[in-house]
């Protein structure tokens, strides 16, 4: 008998179910923990992922995802470099969906 996706990540019920219902990306997060990050290290880094996916463009989208970069570096970041980093993956990405 093989282990259930949920028994293979060692996680209860109720973690999993955390996951799926409050994870901005869950099948992203879900992975971080089957490669052995702990949840909370995990959920942090799928906040800050799922912000970056987004260009930020009002200042509470600035703030939450300055936030998100303290709470994943434990350092705020200086603002231009934060603007320059979204900058790069938001060109990155217009070019490479112009490429498809």
């Amino acid at each position: 008998m093989t282990d259930s996706p949920i028994e293979a990540l060692d996680l209860l019920d109720t973690d999993y179910t955390d996951i799926l219902a409050n994870s901005s990306l869950p099948s992203f997060e879900l992975q971080l923990v089957k490669s052995g990050i702990d949840p909370a290290k995990a959920r942090t880094t799928t906040n800050f992922i799922a912000l970056m996916r987004q260009k930020p463009d009002t200042p509470e989208e600035w703030t939450a995802l300055t936030e998100a970069w303290e709470a994943g570096c434990g350092f705020e970041p200086e603002l231009e470099h934060l603007q320059l980093l979204v900058q790069l993956l938001w060109n990155h990405q217009k070019n490479g969906a112009s490429d498809r």
